[in-house]
């Protein structure tokens, strides 16, 4: 990887953790700065502005969420183990989760009444996820309607648990709507 390149994803890895702790808004470009260590004339080199920055971020998110749908694709043969690793995943997650909640929710949350671009953006990430759980339930042998279904309630779901465990700060809420999901598919 060119210096460049390795440059421009620090920044990206910098801001994505920011965003996500403090919120867009909170964030000033100075922390990006600090966080990243290197000062604001080379960050400006690779990125003009924050906003540019947030788009960068999004796309990595995109591609990191696609990234790891194929890749339970390839370890999973069975679309119920593909879904209890999704549900996993969230459990995995509970510290942060519970902490900050859903790192592309919030984002989506803060800025999707102002900025159509972030908005887009998060419901491209959103749509990966949601289209991959149809799959698996489609690959459950569920009829094209009832698997959109039952994918948009198990997503929906999750995003209720993040957001529930996140505002009362309770891992343990958390950790029962998990084993409550993982009912769900196990029945």
């Amino acid at each position: 990887m060119k210096q460049g390149e390795q440059t421009r994803n620090t920044i990206i890895k910098a801001a994505n953790k920011l965003f996500y702790q403090q919120g867009f808004h909170q964030t000033a470009f100075s922390d990006i700065v600090k966080e990243v260590g290197l000062s604001k004339g080379n960050i400006t080199y690779h990125f003009k502005s924050k906003d540019d920055i947030l788009q960068a971020v999004l796309q990595r998110r995109m591609q990191k969420t696609q990234e790891t749908l194929d890749l339970w694709d390839t370890q999973y043969l069975d679309a119920k183990e593909r879904l209890i690793c999704f549900i996993n995943s969230l459990q995995e997650g509970k510290s942060d989760l519970t902490q900050y909640g859903c790192p592309n929710g919030t984002l989506a949350s803060e800025l999707g009444k102002s900025n159509a671009l972030t908005r887009e953006l998060s419901k491209h990430v959103f749509d990966l996820i949601r289209h991959w759980l149809t799959d698996q339930f489609l690959a459950l042998g569920f009829p094209a309607d009832q698997a959109n279904e039952k994918a948009l309630e198990l997503f929906t779901r999750g995003q209720g648990i993040c957001v529930l465990s996140h505002v009362y700060s309770d891992e343990n809420m958390f950790t029962n709507e998990v084993n409550h999901l993982k009912q769900m598919i196990n029945d």
